[in-house]
């Protein structure tokens, strides 16, 4: 189907959840690697006149560690990393409108790469809480493989 103006596209536009599993790398030799799920949705938005690719839920397996006592110390951690409907990117409607290839349009913004690139771009952005849930800070992350689940 082709999209010809931007109402046609945010009332007809379909394009399935995409499901991610990850490994992902957190930069503190207290860790492990980390495994988590994520979904990811390709939403049209009217308003602004773009597709949002945004993470829908991104869920990891329980983390834990404890402070490290020095003053100089780690944080610690006793949580999962949780992100919810986070903007990845867009895809400008004219890019889709007109266009009979507009699946490739999309499936060009959600490869493995450009995932890991982004949700890693998310995941240093994360704010984690100390043991205490007082403070917040960040921890940089590296994904180390990304999977696509049928």
């Amino acid at each position: 189907m082709v999209y010809n103006s931007a109402a046609e596209l945010c009332e007809g536009f379909g394009y399935p959840p995409v499901h991610v599993k990850l490994t992902i790398e957190i930069i503190d030799k207290r860790f492990g690697p980390v495994k988590a799920e994520a979904e990811i949705a390709i939403k049209p938005v009217k308003a602004k006149g773009y597709l949002e690719v945004l993470v829908e839920e991104l869920e990891s397996e329980h983390i834990f560690a404890d402070e490290n006592g020095s003053i100089y110390g780690s944080f610690g951690i006793d949580q999962s990393i949780q992100i919810y409907d986070e903007v990845l990117t867009t895809i400008p409607f004219e890019e889709i409108m007109g266009n009979e290839n507009w699946k490739e349009t999309v499936e060009e913004s959600i490869t493995a790469d450009k995932l890991k690139e982004q949700l890693g771009k998310s995941l240093n952005d994360y704010q984690f809480s100390d043991l205490s849930g007082k403070y917040k800070f960040r921890k940089r992350c590296k994904i180390t493989e990304l999977h696509f689940i049928d």
